[in-house]
């Protein structure tokens, strides 16, 4: 109580460090899908085959996934300013690697290691400061506007990064994206003050207390938990779409498919990303208010396996139709957020950090698997770059959506 009685003095503080905090999000958000809009470039710049490229970029999720589960315990042991600010210059690191004269694919993955490892600070960092700087109450507004404020930034990624790599090259872009990444740090170093007198106690007290084991006893009651992996394993389902057609694949697919300007075909693609946007605050309401998590999930597979389905079995040309479609699977597969929430359902109350870290650890490391998978599949067929064969690589994401629509009724949560 008395330090929410704190917390009322520093309302427009809280308010300016989740902006700025949410600003890093934001960028690297950008920053994780830019090579969407780049990657027929990046092929012929490198001479390298999609399978190839796609094994490189998904570096980027090979070290964003087992971050997660550090992240936590270094914001609770240094707090959120001497955390987020090597994070931001990480990724700022990162892009340099990507611009270098004697660009290859290895020094590629070695940027997107980077990127991926400063990156995975991003919204756990977000929400650490929330937790520290506001009331708890607001916290599920606050989660709600950072998940907003992310699907911003890969629309960001989408549209305007397009027209920028037209305009001055893919080279010259992410350059410009290191640019705005040392502007960010700068923000972050001026705006995010100190700890503040109440927090600091408590870290001085965790500190005092931290132990490997008392990190490795709470991992471990979360990875021995069955239910644990059958939550992750939906919500990968669910999410990996979105990684793989929204961040890396689906403007190429849609510029071949639809015969369309990739600027016009990027725009296709956000409707994907604005899906998720109105979806994910929706899905959150819904499950809260009506108590239906599960169901909640299970309707979500099924309608979004089918509309995949459709995408890649039919063959749909018109962009105005692939881009209604593209918002209904957004918004159908957007629940996936609940399962976040689910995980908490099943898991000890001393390990709820654990329980959303393994969590998203298991989305983000699926999803790193499945985009070299997309893209060897797309070589492997006949060595033809074309619609066919895309649709081909592609059938692999409605059958795991539908695998997690099955593994969904062996979910068990304290709200169905």
């Amino acid at each position: 109580m008395e330090d929410d009685a704190r917390k009322d003095k520093y309302k427009v503080t809280a308010w300016v460090v989740w902006l700025v905090s949410v600003i890093f999000y934001l960028y690297e958000y950008l920053v994780r899908v830019a090579p969407s809009v780049m990657e027929q470039e990046l092929e012929v710049a490198l001479q390298a085959t999609p399978a190839a490229l796609a094994g490189a970029l998904g570096a980027y999720y090979f070290v964003y996934a087992p971050v997660q589960l550090l992240a936590g315990v270094l914001l609770d042991r240094f707090g959120g300013r001497r955390v987020l600010i090597p994070a931001s210059l990480l990724v700022v690191l990162g892009c340099l690697f990507i611009v270098l004269p004697s660009v290859t694919l290895c020094s590629i993955a070695v940027g997107r290691f980077f990127m991926g490892l400063g990156s995975g600070f991003g919204f756990i960092g977000v929400m650490y400061l929330a937790a520290v700087w506001f009331h708890p109450e607001k916290l599920a507004l606050i989660s709600g506007l950072t998940t907003s404020s992310g699907i911003l930034g890969a629309l960001i990624g989408q549209i305007p990064l397009s027209h920028l790599t037209d305009v001055v090259g893919w080279r010259s872009a992410w350059i410009y994206i290191a640019f705005a990444g040392v502007i960010v740090t700068l923000l972050l170093m001026i705006c995010i003050p100190k700890t503040p007198v109440w927090e600091r106690k408590k870290l001085e007290a965790r500190n005092e207390d931290f132990a490997l084991k008392n990190l490795s006893s709470g991992l471990w009651a979360v990875c021995k938990n069955r239910q644990t992996w059958i939550i992750g394993f939906v919500a990968c389902a669910l999410y990996t779409p979105f990684v793989v057609f929204g961040d890396l694949w689906g403007v190429q697919y849609v510029r071949l498919v639809a015969d369309i300007t990739k600027q016009d075909a990027a725009c296709v693609v956000g409707m994907f990303y604005i899906g998720w946007l109105i979806g994910s605050p929706l899905s959150g309401y819904i499950a809260d208010r009506m108590g239906c998590r599960r169901r909640l999930l299970i309707c979500g597979s099924f309608l979004s396996s089918i509309i995949l389905g459709v995408i890649f079995l039919l063959p749909i040309c018109s962009p105005f139709l692939l881009a209604l479609l593209l918002f209904a699977c957004g918004v159908v597969s957007s629940p996936q957020v609940v399962c976040f929430v689910c995980s908490l359902d099943v898991n000890p109350a001393f390990a709820k950090g654990s329980a959303i870290a393994v969590v998203n650890m298991i989305v983000m490391l699926v999803g790193g698997i499945f985009q070299p998978i997309i893209g060897w599949l797309i070589h492997a067929n006949g060595g033809a770059y074309d619609a066919h064969s895309f649709r081909c690589a592609m059938l692999l994401l409605p059958l795991l959506v539908i695998s997690g629509f099955f593994t969904a009724f062996f979910m068990r949560s304290d709200r169905a």
